[in-house]
This record gives C-alpha cells, structure tokens and sequence, in this order.
C-alpha cells in the first residue's frame, strides 16, 4: 500500500496500516526530537505523543502535507512547548 492507502486505512480502523505508518516514519520523528531535545525520557515521551496526535487526528488529515511532514511538525510544536 501506498502512503494514501495506508492513511485511509488506518482511519478506518486497520491498526496493522497504522503501525506501517509509524514504522516508516519513527526514525524521522525520533531524530527530530533528539535534535531538539536531546536523548531521554523526554524525547521518548515526545515521540510516543507525536503519533498519538497523529493518530487522534487521523479523521482530520487531509493529505495536503506528507504523513511524514505533518508528524515532523507536530513533534516539533511539541517539543517547543516542551
């Protein structure tokens, strides 16, 4: 599946085309928190609630951003308020 098929599978409830999701896309958000953060139990927690937002808003998501775009920003307004 592509990106966009794995996207409204995931809406849809496939939690298999989620856990793809963020199998693709974990070494991304990971290197984006440490960078901002640093490594520890904050930047894992960071990471962990970036694709618990994504995930809350996958009804939300459009597709006009890459998953991978959209999940960079959200970590990186989490880490800012972090």
């Amino acid at each position: 599946m592509n990106e966009t098929e794995l996207v409204e599978a995931a809406r849809n409830g496939d939690q298999e085309a989620f856990h793809s999701l963020v199998e693709q896309h974990q070494s991304q958000v990971a290197a984006t928190v440490i960078g901002m953060l640093g490594r520890g139990p904050e930047a894992e927690d960071i990471g962990q609630e970036t694709f618990l937002r994504f995930y809350k808003a996958l009804p939300r998501f459009r597709g006009d951003a890459k998953v991978g775009t959209y999940l960079t920003r959200i970590a990186v307004n989490l880490c800012i308020n972090e």
